[in-house]
């Protein structure tokens, strides 16, 4: 991880624990750098998984890594962060 996605973590880990006031302390920060990466691997998996459903259910008979990648560019344009997180708590 580069230190430019380490501050980004960081800052939405910091602005949770302030916001729920909660001390600042090393457990209160792990625990929400912990949320907020389980919350964006959930929300990256949900987007892979419905770009290669959609490639299947397309007829595409074979599918590249392309094809998928150019899906995933699509899908946040579509489903916002927050139907995806619903869509992936219902599968």
């Amino acid at each position: 991880m580069n230190k430019q996605e380490c501050k980004k973590y960081m800052r939405k880990a910091y602005k949770r624990v302030i916001n729920s006031n909660k001390t600042l302390s090393e457990e209160n920060i792990e625990i929400e750098m912990k949320n907020v990466l389980n919350e964006e691997i959930m929300e990256y998996i949900t987007y892979s998984k419905i770009a290669v459903h959609n490639m299947i259910k397309s007829g595409n008979l074979k599918i590249t890594l392309k094809d998928i990648l150019a899906q995933i560019d699509i899908l946040p344009t579509i489903y916002s962060k927050y139907n995806i997180v619903d869509l992936e708590n219902k599968t």
